[in-house]
């Protein structure tokens, strides 16, 4: 997994299905769903829909918060907060064989993450970005730091576009989480199709060289 979209519907400019169509046919290896506003039922049903336009595609269905959903409509996994439940919490709910990740902004966070149980974690944001105000940017800094600190899979996040993505790259991290950059982006296909490129490139060349 080297490209994680982030759909969220208040930002994208198409509907939450076409852009899941859009960005699976680019190339995405997961796509987390998050709705904030919609109630269980609503998402419930967006999820179902999302789950059968990604059946058969390889691309990973991970739900934002509502482990319930997630359990309800089964997909691949949730991705958790620091305010949501713990990872024991939702392994109980959700199962051995479902993924879970948890956002975390500090190594500390992504140590404990890793010790409760997480299948990976997203580190950031190491960009300052308008979706999460409230979270101020930790920097491109901790990618070295955290490739170093734990042995799970990590996913940056945060304010990522294909401007900044080499500097992200060159910063250690093989897998980032984008929003705004592909779901907001006048041509969502070939948004997603460049920053897939960009990955494959980077994975094709650091192979080569081991």
């Amino acid at each position: 997994m080297r490209l994680y979209v982030l759909i969220s519907s208040n930002i994208a400019v198409s509907s939450a299905k076409e852009t899941a169509k859009l960005v699976i046919d680019g190339g995405a290896d997961a796509i987390q769903l998050r709705e904030k506003t919609i109630s269980d039922d609503e998402f419930i049903s967006l999820a179902g829909e999302i789950r059968d336009i990604i059946a058969g595609s390889g691309t990973l269905l991970i739900i934002n918060d509502r482990i319930n959903v997630a359990r309800e409509v089964n997909a691949d996994g949730v991705h958790l907060g620091q305010n949501d439940m713990s990872v024991s919490e939702a392994r109980n709910i959700i199962g051995n064989e479902k993924i879970i990740g948890v956002s975390t902004h500090s190594i500390i966070q992504a140590r404990q993450a890793q010790k409760e149980g997480a299948d990976y974690i997203a580190i950031g944001p190491v960009f300052s970005t308008r979706t999460k105000d409230y979270e101020p940017s930790i920097g491109l800094k901790i990618i070295p730091e955290i490739t170093g600190a734990i042995n799970i899979p990590f996913v940056a996040i945060g304010a990522i576009t294909l401007e900044n993505l080499d500097e992200v790259l060159k910063a250690g991290a093989s897998r980032v989480a984008v929003c705004s950059a592909i779901i907001s982006s006048k041509d969502i296909l070939s948004s997603t199709r460049e920053f897939k490129n960009k990955l494959d490139f980077r994975q094709q060349y650091f192979s080569k060289k081991i």
